[in-house]
């Protein structure tokens, strides 16, 4: 399954490149159409680097050797799940620094590489500060509870299909019993 998600990965990664390449020259100009290839050029650019996040979360679960499971289709936005019951403490600072260190490449990208005159250039780094928004707010203080506490996170980003299977019958036998 990781390899179908690479591929679909992959090709998110090409269709946005490719808009870029199409629409970004456009963004230069003034009035509706120089802002709307901006949006849609930038806001691909920003998809990538939440694709790249994502996988380089995956990237450092698996220099940990933690224990992950691919989602069950590839309609996820999620790569995969990282296993709380089998993983350490360690594998999940690793696992979560891997998200970091993608998405300050991802920051260092958008502003080094991009044209500073092009809208499509202002979009892609306002979705990326906002990825890095959310990576401070949700993802930084599962980190920070699991260095005081020293325990991981009490949370699932998404449920591993074992663990649906097992709270369905749980659901179930509440409800015949």
């Amino acid at each position: 399954m990781f390899l179908k998600l690479a591929v679909r990965d992959a090709l998110v990664v090409l269709a946005a490149a490719g808009l870029w390449w199409w629409l970004s020259n456009f963004s230069m100009g003034t009035g509706m159409l120089s802002d709307f290839t901006g949006v849609v050029a930038g806001v691909a650019l920003a998809a990538c680097a939440y694709v790249f996040h994502e996988w380089g979360h995956l990237a450092g679960a698996f220099a940990a050797r933690g224990v992950v499971h691919p989602p069950s289709g590839l309609k996820s936005a999620y790569v995969f799940s990282f296993d709380r019951r089998k993983n350490t403490r360690g594998q999940f600072m690793v696992m979560s620094f891997g998200g970091f260190i993608a998405t300050g490449i991802a920051l260092w990208a958008v502003y080094s590489l991009l044209p500073d005159d092009e809208l499509a250039s202002r979009v892609a780094r306002g979705g990326v500060l906002f990825l890095v928004f959310l990576g401070v707010t949700l993802e930084l203080p599962l980190v920070f509870w699991s260095l005081v506490s020293r325990e991981l996170p009490p949370i699932e980003v998404f449920p591993h299909p074992s663990d649906e299977d097992e709270r369905a019958s749980v659901a179930a036998e509440g409800a015949t019993g």
